[in-house]
């Protein structure tokens, strides 16, 4: 008889496409998840994955166990939380402040189209948390951190500023312009400093704490912003410069922070968070 803990690492290794990932992700060793699949197979008598140089490639077989392994997970933890008080699988996430909203937004809606159950509720920094939506910058220490998307740096720059329409952007060309500095970006003293590297010292204008004011500033041409390119959200008046040479490599890695080990809904909702992934992204997770 299949067991639900094979088929939960089953499901794993389909998603990561790897032992190795599967492993990580479960908190167990990586014989762990390939015994699990030898035994599905030996069960089912079918071959679930080919072994390709980029990772498990998996065969019909298992694109249809996955369909129903998934849904019957799902329907095994609707059962267990039926016999809860409520019926809820309590949730408290705590999110970084610079995050994309339409990011971050489109992220709790598959975590609630995955975990039907699931009561998710926003912590605020004092709060207990179950895990943090962060960069890996902020985590806190002792964490463990799953990366989920990645996100570039930026210049943005009013429609009418000379930086708008120049051929090639060095934070040198900063130096003595109109500047809007985000106060809550966790990069700030980053930027602080490699400003003071190159002794480039734009002039700031306005101080502010959150994206709609630094994008609003920069749209009605108080000054220029450096900011992550997902967080950018699109209006008339701001020209995004994402050729700056020293930005262009510069990179933010967004991810869930939390305590080891996984267990119950923390399981749960990693495992929906790397399908969210693979669906937003196309391709499996790195």
């Amino acid at each position: 008889m299949l067991s639900l803990r094979n088929l939960r690492y089953f499901c794993a290794a389909f998603e990561e496409r790897s032992t190795v990932g599967a492993a990580r992700v479960c908190f167990v060793t990586q014989p762990a998840i390939s015994g699990a699949i030898a035994q599905i197979e030996e069960e089912l008598q079918v071959r679930l994955f080919l072994r390709q140089h980029r990772g498990l490639e998996p065969t019909p077989a298992a694109q249809r166990l996955y369909r129903l392994a998934r849904k019957l997970l799902a329907d095994t933890e609707a059962i267990s939380a039926s016999f809860r008080p409520g019926g809820e699988l309590p949730f408290a996430l705590r999110v970084l402040p610079s995050l994309s909203v339409e990011r971050t937004g489109a992220l709790l809606r598959q975590l609630r189209r995955d975990i039907p159950t699931l009561a998710l509720s926003l912590a605020d920094d004092e709060a207990p948390a179950d895990a943090a939506l962060t960069a890996a910058t902020c985590a806190d220490e002792g964490t463990e951190f799953v990366t989920l998307w990645e996100e570039q740096y930026v210049l943005l720059v009013p429609e009418e500023h000379p930086l708008a329409v120049k051929e090639a952007l060095q934070l040198a060309d900063l130096h003595g312009q109109a500047f809007v500095e985000r106060t809550h970006c966790e990069m700030s003293d980053s930027w602080q400093a490699a400003l003071g590297r190159g002794a480039v010292q734009p002039e700031v204008r306005a101080r502010v704490h959150s994206e709609e004011w630094a994008q609003g500033l920069v749209a009605a041409g108080v000054g220029v912003t450096i900011a992550p390119l997902h967080a950018v959200q699109a209006q008339p008046g701001v020209v995004v410069r994402d050729d700056c040479a020293e930005l262009r490599d510069v990179r933010r890695h967004i991810g869930l922070a939390f305590h080891a080990p996984a267990a119950g809904t923390l399981q749960q909702v990693l495992a929906a968070c790397q399908r969210w992934v693979v669906s937003a992204a196309g391709v499996r997770p790195g």
